[in-house]
Protein backbone atom coordinates (compact mmCIF):
# COMPACT_ATOMS: atom_id res chain seq x y z
CA UNK A 1 0.00 0.00 0.00
CA UNK A 2 1.44 3.23 -0.67
CA UNK A 3 1.81 5.53 1.90
CA UNK A 4 -0.73 8.68 0.97
CA UNK A 5 -3.18 5.56 0.16
CA UNK A 6 -2.79 4.07 3.83
CA UNK A 7 -3.46 7.73 5.23
CA UNK A 8 -6.46 8.37 3.00
CA UNK A 9 -7.70 5.06 4.40
CA UNK A 10 -6.59 5.62 8.14
CA UNK A 11 -8.26 9.15 8.07
CA UNK A 12 -11.67 7.31 6.85
CA UNK A 13 -11.62 4.73 9.91
CA UNK A 14 -10.63 7.65 12.07
CA UNK A 15 -13.96 9.11 11.00
CA UNK A 16 -15.63 6.67 11.29
CA UNK A 17 -14.38 5.94 15.05
CA UNK A 18 -14.99 9.63 15.85
CA UNK A 19 -18.44 9.76 14.60
CA UNK A 20 -19.09 7.19 17.52
CA UNK A 21 -17.71 9.62 19.99
CA UNK A 22 -19.95 11.84 22.02
CA UNK A 23 -18.98 15.10 23.55
CA UNK A 24 -19.10 14.06 27.01
CA UNK A 25 -16.50 10.81 26.08
CA UNK A 26 -13.46 13.35 25.93
CA UNK A 27 -13.12 13.20 29.22
CA UNK A 28 -12.60 9.68 29.35
CA UNK A 29 -8.70 8.52 29.80
CA UNK A 30 -6.74 7.71 27.08
CA UNK A 31 -3.85 4.77 26.61
CA UNK A 32 -1.99 7.73 26.01
CA UNK A 33 -0.26 8.50 29.69
CA UNK A 34 -1.66 11.49 31.52
CA UNK A 35 -3.88 12.66 28.38
CA UNK A 36 -8.10 12.30 28.19
CA UNK A 37 -9.38 11.89 24.58
CA UNK A 38 -9.83 15.38 23.90
CA UNK A 39 -5.63 16.33 24.81
CA UNK A 40 -5.33 13.27 22.35
CA UNK A 41 -7.43 14.34 19.46
CA UNK A 42 -5.93 17.80 20.06
CA UNK A 43 -2.72 16.18 19.26
CA UNK A 44 -3.33 14.69 16.97
CA UNK A 45 -4.79 16.89 14.65
CA UNK A 46 -2.58 19.65 15.93
CA UNK A 47 0.08 17.50 14.26
CA UNK A 48 -1.38 17.33 11.14
CA UNK A 49 -2.18 20.80 11.00
CA UNK A 50 1.75 20.97 11.83
CA UNK A 51 2.77 18.67 9.13
CA UNK A 52 0.09 20.68 6.13
CA UNK A 53 1.39 23.82 6.99
CA UNK A 54 5.15 22.18 6.97
CA UNK A 55 4.24 20.78 3.23
CA UNK A 56 2.67 24.33 2.74
CA UNK A 57 6.33 25.73 3.76
CA UNK A 58 4.95 27.71 6.57
CA UNK A 59 6.82 27.55 9.58
CA UNK A 60 4.77 26.12 12.75
CA UNK A 61 4.88 25.88 16.31
CA UNK A 62 2.88 22.29 17.78
CA UNK A 63 0.14 24.05 19.52
CA UNK A 64 -2.71 25.26 17.57
CA UNK A 65 -5.26 25.30 20.85
CA UNK A 66 -8.30 23.47 20.73
CA UNK A 67 -9.24 21.99 17.61
CA UNK A 68 -12.11 19.46 19.08
CA UNK A 69 -14.67 21.33 20.29
CA UNK A 70 -17.72 19.56 20.51
CA UNK A 71 -17.12 17.82 17.34
CA UNK A 72 -14.69 15.39 17.15
CA UNK A 73 -15.41 13.94 13.72
CA UNK A 74 -15.88 17.43 12.09
CA UNK A 75 -13.17 18.73 13.91
CA UNK A 76 -10.67 15.75 12.01
CA UNK A 77 -12.62 16.21 8.59
CA UNK A 78 -11.34 19.69 8.57
CA UNK A 79 -7.94 18.77 9.02
CA UNK A 80 -7.79 15.63 6.92
CA UNK A 81 -8.64 17.32 3.88
CA UNK A 82 -5.95 19.95 3.27
CA UNK A 83 -3.13 17.73 4.73
CA UNK A 84 -4.44 14.64 2.21
CA UNK A 85 -4.20 17.87 -0.42
CA UNK A 86 -0.87 19.13 0.95
CA UNK A 87 0.82 15.63 0.26
CA UNK A 88 -0.79 15.10 -3.08
CA UNK A 89 0.54 18.22 -5.27
CA UNK A 90 3.32 18.11 -7.19
CA UNK A 91 6.71 17.84 -5.31
CA UNK A 92 4.78 16.65 -2.27
CA UNK A 93 7.56 14.04 -1.42
CA UNK A 94 10.77 16.16 -2.65
CA UNK A 95 13.33 17.73 -0.15
CA UNK A 96 13.36 17.99 3.79
CA UNK A 97 10.73 19.19 5.80
CA UNK A 98 11.56 21.26 9.09
CA UNK A 99 9.19 21.05 12.29
CA UNK A 100 9.42 21.62 15.66
CA UNK A 101 10.60 18.41 16.38
CA UNK A 102 13.34 18.15 13.88
CA UNK A 103 14.26 17.77 10.00
CA UNK A 104 13.19 14.97 7.99
CA UNK A 105 12.79 13.94 4.27
CA UNK A 106 9.53 14.27 3.31
CA UNK A 107 8.63 10.95 2.75
CA UNK A 108 9.98 10.04 6.30
CA UNK A 109 7.36 13.50 7.24
CA UNK A 110 4.61 11.68 5.35
CA UNK A 111 5.28 8.21 6.86
CA UNK A 112 5.61 10.18 10.87
CA UNK A 113 2.08 11.55 9.80
CA UNK A 114 0.30 8.48 8.74
CA UNK A 115 1.61 6.93 12.21
CA UNK A 116 0.10 9.72 14.35
CA UNK A 117 -3.14 9.34 12.11
CA UNK A 118 -3.23 5.78 12.71
CA UNK A 119 -1.86 5.00 16.09
CA UNK A 120 -4.27 7.88 17.68
CA UNK A 121 -7.22 6.51 16.02
CA UNK A 122 -6.53 3.08 17.44
CA UNK A 123 -5.89 4.74 21.28
CA UNK A 124 -9.54 6.62 20.63
CA UNK A 125 -11.15 3.16 19.51
CA UNK A 126 -9.58 1.97 22.70
CA UNK A 127 -10.86 4.24 25.32
CA UNK A 128 -14.36 4.36 23.95
CA UNK A 129 -14.68 0.75 23.73
CA UNK A 130 -15.18 1.01 19.09
CA UNK A 131 -13.36 -1.55 17.13
CA UNK A 132 -9.76 -1.39 17.37
CA UNK A 133 -9.00 -2.83 13.84
CA UNK A 134 -6.24 -1.11 11.59
CA UNK A 135 -6.09 -1.46 8.06
CA UNK A 136 -3.15 -4.75 8.04
CA UNK A 137 -1.34 -3.09 5.56
CA UNK A 138 -1.42 0.57 6.99
CA UNK A 139 0.37 -1.31 10.00
CA UNK A 140 2.24 -3.33 8.32
CA UNK A 141 3.68 -0.38 6.63
CA UNK A 142 4.43 1.80 9.81
CA UNK A 143 6.03 -1.13 11.17
CA UNK A 144 8.28 -1.62 8.86
CA UNK A 145 8.94 2.26 8.72
CA UNK A 146 9.93 2.08 12.50
CA UNK A 147 10.83 -1.15 13.45
CA UNK A 148 14.83 -0.74 11.77
CA UNK A 149 15.04 2.56 13.09
CA UNK A 150 15.95 3.66 16.99
CA UNK A 151 13.20 5.23 18.59
CA UNK A 152 15.16 6.70 21.25
CA UNK A 153 14.87 10.47 19.57
CA UNK A 154 10.81 9.74 19.75
CA UNK A 155 10.67 8.32 23.14
CA UNK A 156 13.27 11.23 24.54
CA UNK A 157 10.74 13.47 22.75
CA UNK A 158 7.62 12.22 24.57
CA UNK A 159 6.35 10.73 21.53
CA UNK A 160 6.31 6.93 22.58
CA UNK A 161 6.70 5.04 25.37
CA UNK A 162 9.18 2.77 26.63
CA UNK A 163 8.74 -0.83 23.68
CA UNK A 164 6.22 -3.30 25.09
CA UNK A 165 7.16 -7.16 24.57
CA UNK A 166 4.93 -8.67 21.40
CA UNK A 167 6.23 -11.89 19.70
CA UNK A 168 7.22 -10.99 16.20
CA UNK A 169 4.71 -13.68 14.76
CA UNK A 170 2.34 -11.35 16.43
CA UNK A 171 -0.02 -9.44 13.44
CA UNK A 172 1.45 -6.08 12.00
CA UNK A 173 -0.80 -4.43 14.25
CA UNK A 174 0.23 -5.46 17.44
CA UNK A 175 4.12 -5.52 16.99
CA UNK A 176 3.49 -1.87 16.07
CA UNK A 177 1.63 -1.18 19.25
CA UNK A 178 4.35 -2.89 21.01
CA UNK A 179 7.29 -0.73 19.70
CA UNK A 180 5.36 2.60 19.96
CA UNK A 181 4.99 2.01 23.73
CA UNK A 182 1.28 0.94 24.04
CA UNK A 183 -0.53 -2.11 25.42
CA UNK A 184 -1.85 -4.26 22.48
Amino acid sequence: MEPITALERSYADFGGILTNVSPDQLSLSSPCAGWDLRATLNHTLQAVRMFTLVNEGKATGEDAGDLVGDDPAGALATEAGPNLESWRKPGALDGDRVFPFGTYPSQVALMINLGEVLVHAWDVARATGHDETMNPDAAALVYEFYAPQSLDQFRAYGAFGPEVAVPESAPAQQRLLGLLGRQP
